[in-house]
Parts: C-alpha cells; structure tokens; sequence
C-alpha cells in the first residue's frame, strides 16, 4: 500500500512538474496563435483605421495573424466590457482611447475603472480633435459658429460619437468655456455622420482627421478648428480653437490595453512590437497622412499616462453628468 501511494505521489509530482514545463513553454512562445485587437467603434473610425494601419506590422513581428474586431456601441463601454471577459493571456487586445479614460473618470456608475481593470501595453498615436463643416456652410470660421450659437442659444446641433467620450466632452467644455448652448447628437456609424454633415442636417461636428481625412481631400467639407492648444503641425492650416477661447485644449490618444493580469514577459513582448510598428518609416508617414503622432512606450509609461488624464478628466465630470 505504501509503495503503491509513494508511486501516486511521484506520478503526481512529475505531472506538475511537467505541467509548469509545458506552461513555461507556451509563455516562452508566445503567440503561437492568432491575435485579436478589438476597439468600440465602427469601420472608418480613427480606431478602426489605426489598428489596420499597424496590424501588418504587428502579424510581421509578432509571426501571428492579427485580426482586427470592431465591436461599436456605447460609447466603448461594450468593447471594454467585452475585454474583461477574456483571459488575460495577451491574445485578446483592446485598442483602447482616451475616451474610455474619461467615460471611467466622469461616469457616475462608469462600467469599468481604467485604473483596475486593464494592463497597459503601449501607447500607440496621440493627436488632436476638429470641428468639422460643410463646405457650403455660412459658418466659415469657428468664430462664425460661436456667434451664431450665442445669438440662437440651443438651435445649432453637434455630431459627436457616443455619449460621455472624449469628443461629447470636448464640447461640452467648449460650451462651458465659450457661454454656447449647442445640441449634441450621438452616432454610432461615421460614416452616417459624415453624410448628416455634408448634407447640413448636422451643423458641425467634432472628430479626428482620421475619419474626416477622405471628405477633406474632396472639398466637401472643411474643418473650422483643432482641439490642441496651438496649430497642430500634421494639419497646420487648421487654427486652434484658443484663438478664439484662450485656454482651450484637448488632446486624445490611442493604445494597446490587455484584461488586467497580463504577465509582464507577454506585455513587454507586445510592448515591443507595438514600437517596431510606428516607428517604420511607412507606418508613420500613413499615421502622419491621418493627422495622427507615432508615440510608443513601455507599459509603465502608458499607464502614467492614463492615470494622469483620469486626474485632468475627473473635475470635469459635471459637463457630462450634471
């Protein structure tokens, strides 16, 4: 019987033992399948857009298929939900964007805490907003808008792309800023909202470059002002909105995020080829045609960051949930 329990607890020992081998071999493999980014917003949009923009890249480095999953809705919350529902293995990334940041910073019941519940990884681009018009719009200057916002407080509208994200809140502080009352409406489909804003049924809209890059080109619409504090040097025609409202400034960013918990070998990893992908000469000058700066980091780095926008964004969370 003793030899029979001392054969058990042997087998028993060499299985663990042989277990920790075979996991310490898929981490030191790592990937060795295919990897998935997903972000909250729909095709066209500047997350979508970037992630295509260096996933070539990422699948060369990394030797995995990288498939990009768009999971729109919500502002982002579906997508960042969707994340803390997958191990945290590194082979499901979350393109997240600033405004996840500020959704978790401002929302009284914010559906995630960007402090807790994600690893960081790498930033990727940082870049500014737009207010954009139709080509044929009486508003020709951002001043133009502010003043017919004043003489008709709440009769003008602003396209924006989700409820309590970076761009609802831009405007809002804009509002607060510049004494306006202007009408938001949120869409979930960029392309819809660009039609609403050629076509005038929108008056303005704020986004990126990113997604009004192919309407700009055609003259159909023109962009009134840019969201960083002086003139942003990928856009350099576009004035800045503290022309006209000294002390206004937003400036976004984009990253890859993991589910919190991922081992700090696999972020590194990652982490590293997310540096090889913007820092190719043929990456940057797309993410530069895009109206967006190649700017990657260590893990540690990008969640100093983080933290230092959830601080900025939090005072302000009255603008969006009074």
């Amino acid at each position: 019987m003793r030899k029979e329990f001392n054969r058990r607890a042997l087998l028993l020992s060499a299985g663990g033992s042989l277990a920790l081998a075979a996991a310490a071999h898929a981490q030191g493999t790592f990937p060795s399948k295919p990897i998935r980014i997903v972000h909250g917003y729909g095709p066209g949009s500047n997350p979508d857009t970037i992630a295509r923009v260096i996933s070539p890249s990422l699948m060369e480095t990394l030797g995995q298929s990288v498939i990009v999953e768009p999971k729109p809705g919500a502002g982002e919350r579906i997508a960042a939900q969707y994340l803390m529902t997958q191990p945290a293995d590194g082979y499901t990334l979350y393109l997240i964007t600033g405004g996840a940041n500020v959704i978790s910073a401002t929302d009284p019941k914010p559906p995630f805490n960007t402090l807790k519940d994600f690893s960081y990884i790498s930033m990727l681009t940082q870049f500014p907003f737009a207010f954009f018009t139709a080509a044929n719009s009486p508003y020709r200057t951002l001043k133009d808008l502010l003043a017919a916002a004043r003489k008709n407080p709440g009769k003008l509208n602003y396209a924006h792309s989700g409820v309590g994200n970076t761009l609802h809140l831009a405007v809002e502080y804009l509002k607060a800023k510049a004494g306006i009352q202007i009408e938001p409406v949120a869409y979930k489909d960029t392309g819809q909202q660009i039609a609403d804003v050629i076509s005038g049924r929108m008056d303005v809209a704020i986004s990126t470059f990113t997604s009004y890059t192919a309407p700009l080109q055609s003259g159909q619409l023109r962009a009134l002002a840019v969201t960083s504090k002086e003139r942003w040097p990928l856009n350099p025609d576009v004035p800045p909105v503290a022309d006209d409202v000294p002390g206004y400034e937003v400036v976004s960013w984009l990253g890859l995020a993991a589910p919190a918990g991922l081992p700090t070998d696999i972020a590194d990893k990652l982490s590293g080829a997310a540096k090889i992908a913007v820092t190719r000469p043929e990456v940057q000058n797309r993410l530069k045609a895009l109206g967006n700066e190649a700017r990657a980091g260590t893990p540690a780095e990008f969640r100093a960051r983080v933290e230092a926008d959830y601080a900025k964004w939090q005072p302000l969370a009255k603008f969006v949930h009074p």
